[in-house]
């Protein structure tokens, strides 16, 4: 669907990438608009699983990143391989609007019946207590409906 070799400054206007240019000169001393520029100039391969966190709850390059995160679960064939990540990855992408996360239905379907099938929240007892795997079951629930 999209490139994540691509720079994510190519996926915006020049009128869009000047405006994070002159936030970034402009407010320099603050980290956010300085973060947003930096961003821009990697793929989305190179963001951070932080980054990709950081993006949906700034509210830019969502539809990008909720992309990439459920490409690397789809290609790790678990929502689990961000080990500590792992719980926020999928908060965050359950706060994703309906559509953008309906776009990306087959892969969340495939990713939802890996994890009931192979019971995968119960497996991740050694890094995640009985309340983190409610939240997370919680989690997994609400991208359910959303799609459905």
């Amino acid at each position: 669907m999209y490139d994540r070799k691509k720079k994510l400054k190519e996926f915006l206007s020049d009128d869009e990438y000047e405006v994070i240019v002159q936030n970034a000169t402009n407010f320099s001393d603050m980290p956010l608009p300085v973060w947003h520029l930096e961003i821009a100039k990697k793929s989305l391969s190179e963001l951070s699983n932080f980054d990709l966190i950081r993006c949906i709850r700034q509210d830019v390059f969502t539809n990008l990143a909720t992309y990439e995160i459920i490409e690397r679960i789809d290609e790790n064939n678990t929502p689990f391989y961000a080990d500590i990540d792992s719980l926020e990855l999928m908060e965050k992408l359950s706060s994703v609007s309906e559509e953008i996360l309906s776009t990306h239905k087959d892969k969340l379907n495939r990713m939802i019946e890996n994890i009931k099938k192979k019971n995968l929240i119960d497996l991740a007892d050694v890094w995640m207590f009985d309340e983190q795997k409610e939240t997370y079951q919680g989690y997994v629930e609400t991208i359910e409906r959303k799609i459905h």
